[in-house]
């Protein structure tokens, strides 16, 4: 009986999603077109439609970057737990990290790793 109410929330959820999908595909507008189904991701076209094109590099970059400064974020969540006992040292040891991780970041916009300029090319 103590999950009776989630339960109800639940189904009532999982009725106005499917209420609302079965809307969509009601009332949505339905104009095929061969742009629609063109695959597109992270803001650039895609010029080749075969697996084995190359990636522009600042793909692989910002993957880097990415991951890089989401582990690192992530590194700060146990020191707030923690940081009343670390005292002093501990102030000053995350100052100096969060530190080199501002001089990674400026290094990596001034060398242009944050810049996204593509040749403009078109779909043939």
């Amino acid at each position: 009986m103590d999950y009776l109410g989630f339960l109800i929330l639940a189904f009532v959820m999982l009725g106005i999603a499917l209420l609302m999908v079965f809307l969509n595909y009601l009332l949505g507008p339905k104009a095929p077109s061969a742009l629609k189904d063109y695959p597109y991701e992270c803001g650039v076209p895609l010029y080749d439609k075969s697996a084995q094109a190359t990636f522009h590099q600042g793909y692989y970059l910002l993957g880097l970057l990415l991951l890089l400064f989401d582990i690192e974020a992530a590194f700060l969540f146990p020191w707030t737990v923690v940081y009343r006992y670390l005292g002093v040292f501990g102030f000053v040891e995350m100052f100096l990290f969060i530190f080199i991780l501002t001089y990674g970041l400026l290094y990596a916009w001034r060398k242009g790793a944050l810049d996204w300029q593509f040749e403009e090319e078109y779909i043939d």
